[in-house]
């Protein structure tokens, strides 16, 4: 499956890889990818 990177998706999924990221800023991303992958594969 290709990845692709950049847009709301992409960023998600760095926040989430970075270990700078905040708390609350992975909890959103999480989200934002759970959402993805329900969606769309």
């Amino acid at each position: 499956m290709a990845v692709h990177h950049g847009g709301k998706v992409g960023k998600a999924a760095k926040t989430l890889a970075s270990n700078a990221s905040s708390k609350g800023a992975k909890s959103n991303a999480g989200k934002t990818l759970a959402v993805h992958k329900a969606a769309k594969h």
